[in-house]
Order: C-alpha cells, then structure tokens, then sequence
C-alpha cells in the first residue's frame, strides 16, 4: 500500500510540475500576445490595415519583375501596395493623420487603365518616398500638381495625364525594374525620375558600426548564431520584439574619414548605371526621359536656420566637420555620399544630352520646404511640379504647337 502512494504522490507531482510550468507559459504568453496584437491595432490605426499581416507575405506586395530581370545583377525586383488598400500617412506639419488613396494597380493616386486613352499625353513619374508623397496629401503630391499644371497652362486637344509611380523606400535598380516590369506597358510618353537618397544609405560599413553600436549584451548574443538567427525570425515577424530591438539599439551612429570613403565607394557608378538602364527602354520606346536632380539636408543645421542655406553650404559644413573631427552622423554620412551621386547624375546627363531638372537650385533659397531630410511639403512640391512642368512644357507644348501649325496652318493667324 505504501509503495502504490509512493507511485501515485510522485505521478500526482509530475502533473503538479507540468501544471505549473504550463501556468507560468501561460502567464508570460497571454500579456504578450495582447501587447502584440494591441501593437498591430494601433499601428494600423495609423499607417493602415496592412500592419496587421506584419511578417505574412500579405505584408507586402512583391513583385517578381521582368524575367530578363535575372540577367540585370538585380538585388531583388520592387514591392509596391496592394490595389485599393488602405493606408494613411501623417502631416509633419500639424500631427493629422491623412488618408491615402491607393489605386487598382497598387500606386498612389486615381485608378486608371493600362490602355493609354486617345488624345491623352501620358506622363509617369519615378521615385519613392519624395514622389509617392510621404506625409503629403492626394492633392499636394507633385505628380498631382504637375497633372493640374500642364492641362491649365499647355493648350491643345490633348489632355495631360500623369500617373505617379513613385513608392516609398526603393532604391534605383527597384526604380529601373518596377519600369521595366510595369512602366512600359503603360505606353508613357514621358518619364521623370527624381530619386537619390535611398542610394545613400545602405552599405555594409553601416551595418558594421551599426552592430558595433549595440549594447553588449546583444553583441555577446551574437557569439551564438542559431539562438541569434531564432531571435531575428521572431523580430521579423512579431511587432512586440520588432519594437524591443528599436528600443535598446543604440543610436549614436559615428562614421569615420575611412568610414565615408568605403561607404561611398561605387554607389555614384551603380546609381548611373541604373539611369542608363531607364534611359535605353526610353529610347527604344521613343519616350522623352527628363532627370531631375534631388534636394536633401543632414539635420546639421535646425530647419528654422536652413532657410537661404544652400545645398552645396550644407556640404560644406559637414565637409569640415569631417576633416575637424574625424568623424561624423549617419544623416551626415548620407549627405556627404548623396552629394556623390548628385553630382555624377548631372555628369551623367550632361555627357549623355538627357533632360536634366536642376531641383536642387531650384529649391536652394526655400529649403525650409524640406520636412525632412528630403521629404517635401506641399509648396515644395509645387515648387518642384512648376520646374518639371516648365520642362515638359518646353519640350512637349512647342511640338504640339508645331504639330497643330502643320495641321490647321490655314486658320492659324
């Protein structure tokens, strides 16, 4: 007898044991769950319904591209939005949360057919972020300026129409296959493209003084690759972690003389080779390509300051703190490569006779439009939709108007 309660307390333990592990489980996953689900409700309050799918491949929407695109040393192709799906955005200026409209093929702005309509002079914009209109309005984007500019402004028979491809965070080569994938076909029959600064940022010195920037603990975790590979599979897919890793990494970022050159190095070459990329598919396609360079800042000067500073001043500044100190920011770092690659665009465009907007001089005297370091606001946009409207006027009015004289020369005085 005593032997079978011997049997039956030890059995009664082991489920004593088992059910206390399981209540502890249970007391650290349920918070945690809420809190991640609370995440995902909140962010997608404010960013929009997708957040709720963050780490599922309904996240976003790839995009495989061209096949001929494998051939091209491609990193991958492009994301764009889902067709029609809701996503909101926040005016810098006041705080206001804006709604977006997403169109039937996944880009900002009115729905409209691949099949270019008669008498419609089509004119699609490249870019990301600054073109897409981040934390602008439908209306002040500067696509949508553009649009109102040239049927207002360019008499003929034939309206205007400018569709804005432009999707935050792609880089050049996304840029050049997101065209080639989808900008083709839609007969355009001009292109603008005004990008540059998603070119400036990534490179693996960054993400060595990044990790080398990590408090210890996380460096330590490092020393064990299949724990460390574990945590970032969790952090990419549950919010709740994805916002621990912001939160404990370190933020002051230091680049070196050394740092910069490395980081630097091929960005400019790569980023004129994707515009030549561009540029063949226009001239194949007969489509008029128009360059326009990209303003930016370093956050070195306040904006409240920035205004009548320009461009190259700013490069200066940061220049010589370089040289003074030996180190600089990540913003900084940024800056000084964007100057790179502003610079070999104009080289580009003028060794090779395309279009080129100069948007950097054009916003010099007003680069208090900069809400951020290249986001826009709705008079900087203007600014920029009258400099590439003034261009394609130029060019595209004038042999309208030619084409009209040839046509009507008898009723025309």
């Amino acid at each position: 007898m005593e032997a079978m309660a011997s049997v039956g307390n030890s059995h009664v333990a082991k489920l004593s044991r088992k059910k206390r592990f399981l209540y502890s489980v249970t007391l650290v996953v349920i918070p945690v769950l809420a809190l991640e689900l609370g995440l995902r409700a909140v962010f997608a309050y404010h960013e929009g319904s997708s957040i709720l799918f963050y780490g599922t491949s309904f996240y976003r929407n790839q995009m495989n591209g061209d096949p001929h695109l494998e051939t091209m040393n491609h990193r991958e192709a492009y994301w764009k939005y889902y067709p029609h799906q809701q996503r909101y955005t926040r005016d810098k200026e006041t705080g206001k949360r804006i709604s977006i409209t997403i169109n039937n093929h996944g880009f900002r702005g009115e729905d409209f057919s691949v099949q270019k309509p008669p008498h419609t002079i089509r004119i699609i914009t490249l870019g990301a972020s600054s073109t897409f209109g981040f934390s602008d309005r439908d209306e002040e984007t500067y696509p949508c300026y553009m649009e109102q500019m040239l049927n207002s402004q360019c008499d003929g028979a034939d309206r205007y129409e400018v569709i804005n491809l432009g999707i935050p965070h792609l880089k050049s080569d996304q840029i050049l296959a997101l065209f080639l994938g989808e900008g083709l076909a839609l007969q355009p029959d001009v292109v603008t493209f005004y990008e540059g600064v998603n070119d400036s940022w990534d490179s693996p010195v960054r993400w060595r003084v990044l990790k080398n920037s990590v408090p210890g603990i996380r460096n330590r975790a490092r020393r064990f690759p299949i724990p460390h590979r574990f945590y970032l599979v969790l952090r990419d897919h549950f919010m709740v972690i994805l916002l621990a890793d912001q939160l404990f990494r370190n933020r002051d970022m230091r680049f070196t003389d050394d740092d910069f050159e490395a980081h630097a190095k091929g960005k400019s070459d790569y980023f004129v080779q994707n515009l030549a990329g561009i540029r063949k598919a226009c001239l194949q396609n007969d489509i008029l390509f128009i360059v326009a360079s990209q303003q930016a800042k370093s956050f070195i000067v306040d904006r409240d300051d920035i205004r009548g500073m320009t461009y190259e001043q700013e490069g200066g500044i940061v220049g010589r703190k370089l040289a003074r100190e030996h180190h600089i920011t990540d913003h900084e770092l940024y800056f000084l490569t964007h100057t790179k690659i502003m610079q070999a665009e104009a080289e580009w465009a003028r060794a090779n006779a395309v279009h080129y907007v100069d948007i950097i001089r054009t916003l010099d005297q007003r680069r208090d439009v900069l809400l951020s370091w290249v986001h826009l606001s709705a008079e900087g946009n203007r600014l920029v939709a009258e400099a590439l409207t003034s261009e394609i006027m130029e060019l595209m009015c004038q042999e309208a108007d030619t084409l009209n004289r040839k046509t009507h020369g008898s009723q025309l005085p």
